[in-house]
């Protein structure tokens, strides 16, 4: 008898674990739907409304093509191999002017919030290219580099690196003096101090400076590759559809670019930004 009562005592405390389970197993669920049509209803309405106006407004079908056209447009660049080139491309050219034009302002920019004597002398420099826009240097690079792939790097790398120059800048001397007074009390100076202390404190104007040089040469790399004799890229092959009056694949080149800058955008810096000061608590999550 006492064993039953046991057992059953056992039992009655297990249920509430196993209801407590439940709940949250149902919100999880409830969250993700909820996600899924915030960010699929506006995908749909618009869908929706493009399709009406295309099909019953009147407008000439090769201005306005329906979503049919534009679709059958895109599956032909994907099977015949002219999309993945593309991408192939213009992710090229976007990888190695951002990783380049990174290290150059981080580490430009970590030394000017550092060291008075580099902020002194690259304060005004840094001043005057930020109100220069990459795109004005467009016809000096063409007439260094002709119409080249250095034409297309050379700028995008100019652009990275002073938005990441001026936000890690911004980021160090934004750093509260009574951080850098523990770091001394800790015994951290020089060396010490720069990668303890400074440079995690300064990590998330560093990664809103990722950020915006990465939407900025995204954008000016489109730009580029429309201006400059590119052999392919995602940027080359809306010119010449408009060249052609290919208006359907006009569309389909511009849905292309901003399905991969969203991603891109989603999937790398988002995770970087989850995985470091997220992580390290220096910046709050959404729920």
């Amino acid at each position: 008898m006492n064993a039953d009562i046991r057992t059953g005592g056992g039992a009655a405390r297990q249920a509430p674990i196993m209801g407590a389970r439940g709940p949250l197993t149902s919100d999880a669920i409830r969250r993700w739907v909820a996600d899924f049509l915030y960010v699929a209803m506006p995908i749909v309405v618009c869908a929706i409304l493009w399709e009406a106006t295309a099909r019953w407004s009147g407008l000439p079908k090769v201005l306005f093509p329906p979503l049919e056209d534009i679709f059958r447009a895109l599956w032909k660049m994907i099977v015949d191999g002219t999309l993945a080139r593309d991408l192939q491309a213009t992710f090229t050219r976007l990888v190695v002017s951002v990783l380049v034009g990174a290290a150059v302002g981080t580490l430009l920019g970590a030394l000017m919030g550092s060291v008075r004597a580099w902020e002194r002398a690259f304060v005004g420099p840094v001043n005057f290219l930020l109100a220069v826009p990459g795109t004005a240097l467009f016809p000096l690079a063409m007439m260094w580099f002709g119409l080249s792939q250095a034409a297309i790097l050379s700028i995008l790398i100019y652009e990275v690196a002073l938005t990441v120059t001026a936000n890690t800048w911004t980021g160090v001397k934004s750093i509260d003096l009574s951080l850098i007074r523990a770091g001394r009390a800790f015994g951290a100076s020089g060396p010490s101090m720069f990668w303890r202390v400074l440079l995690p404190a300064a990590l998330p104007s560093i990664i809103t400076g990722y950020r915006l040089a990465f939407s900025r040469a995204w954008r000016i790399l489109i730009v580029a590759e429309m201006l400059v004799s590119a052999a392919a890229g995602l940027g080359y092959r809306l010119y010449w559809a408009r060249e052609l009056f290919q208006t359907d694949v006009v569309y389909a080149g511009l849905l292309v670019v901003g399905t991969a800058g969203l991603l891109l955008e989603r999937v790398v810096l988002r995770t970087l930004e989850k995985y470091t000061i997220e992580r390290w608590g220096t910046v709050r999550a959404l729920d």
